[in-house]
């Protein structure tokens, strides 16, 4: 019986929003008793988020506590929730550690309350807790449930159903084609009979998207002629835009766009990956780059424009999930994924994150105890 638990937390400030190893403390925990309606988990695996530093530099995980924002695949060891059971695997938030007490009852950390179909369909009071299907579990390893049937897989599947349905005469650009959510919306274009072109940052990256993900075209943003590149691969202009990134990126993208065109704006990379930190919460439009200018551009050629987070559609993530379960077995769409082994491990998995080129969502794999 494992009678305590492993726990990083955030235990020295940040010097010029610059993260290091020194940000992170190990401590060791004793397992609480659980109570009538909790369950206790084992985590399994976790996404690393590109808002973890943010929240660490303005206080959002406070000193000394761990980031219970996570999105984790865990499994329940013992239970006295009715809605969980000992050995089902859930998806869930989940602190820097190895085990966590859930609790269906327990609202999302974060994040508003559900509506009531996903409270319905989760038979939880959070958007992010819920019990995997037996199915699921048995098809896909977590690392897969967490990425492909998690936030990102579900937010590029939402956002290009919002934004289309997309056709094959749409000539469709992503943004971050090499990121987590860039690389479905891409594959997912592509399997729509799309021309396709990613963007991404250095040679390399774009040889990774045009390999990987099979699509016709990426270009380097990052090189100087970027605006020419641009121009040539879209001739006719741009239908659909799936835009992660925002900041300058998307000021010199959106041009391009169409009359009637859609704009899918789904994260600020821009913003989240700098050097220097905005220490403001600006609302969810402007910080995925839609500022007063690229506002006033889409009333003027009637671009439909999608902004939101996820958890929106997620009464209808089983569908969502068996549609990406075809394309996967098909072997038409392939999860991206970039997997840090070991629980010890996570502080530096999370320090590499704003420091090092990587495709695909980063996770973290903890070893059972």
């Amino acid at each position: 019986m494992i009678r305590t638990y492993r726990q990083w937390i955030f235990a020295r400030p940040m010097t010029g929003d610059r993260l290091g190893l020194e940000q992170f403390s190990l401590r060791e925990l004793p397992i609480p008793d659980l109570k009538p309606g909790q369950a206790l988990v084992r985590v399994k695996l976790i996404n690393i988020h590109s808002g973890t530093r943010w929240r660490m530099a303005v206080g959002s995980t406070e000193l000394g506590a761990t980031d219970r924002t996570n999105y984790a695949c865990a499994e329940v060891i013992h239970s006295r929730d009715p809605v969980f059971k000992e050995g089902d695997v859930v998806a869930c938030q989940a602190g820097w550690q190895e085990y966590q007490v859930i609790s269906s009852e327990d609202a999302s950390v974060g994040y508003g309350p559900p509506s009531a179909l996903v409270k319905t369909l989760n038979r939880t009071n959070s958007q992010w807790t819920y019990v995997f299907r037996p199915a699921m579990v048995e098809m896909w390893p977590p690392e897969v449930l967490m990425e492909m049937f998690g936030t990102s897989g579900m937010t590029a599947y939402f956002g290009t159903r919002e934004c289309g349905p997309l056709m094959p005469r749409d000539r469709v650009a992503v943004a971050a084609a090499s990121g987590s959510v860039g690389s479905i919306a891409a594959q997912l274009a592509r399997i729509a009979g799309c021309h396709v072109v990613g963007f991404a940052g250095g040679a390399d990256r774009c040889g990774w998207v045009r390999e990987a993900l099979r699509i016709q075209r990426c270009i380097d943003y990052k090189a100087h002629d970027f605006p020419q590149q641009l121009k040539a691969a879209f001739p006719e202009g741009i239908d659909v835009f799936c835009d992660g990134v925002g900041g300058a990126l998307t000021q010199t993208v959106m041009p391009l766009v169409n009359d009637h065109g859609r704009l899918f704006s789904y994260g600020g990379a821009a913003g989240l990956y700098a050097d220097t930190l905005s220490h403001e919460r600006p609302p969810l439009r402007r910080t995925f780059g839609i500022s007063d200018a690229v506002e006033t551009l889409l009333q003027q050629r009637n671009i439909k424009s999608e902004a939101w987070i996820v958890d929106s559609f997620y009464h209808e993530r089983l569908e969502a999930e068996d549609d990406l379960s075809r394309h996967l077995l098909s072997g038409a769409l392939k999860p991206v994924t970039h997997v840090v082994e070991g629980f010890e491990a996570l502080p530096q998995a999370i320090v590499s994150l704003y420091a090092t080129p990587r495709a695909g969502k980063l996770q973290v794999r903890f070893a059972g105890r």
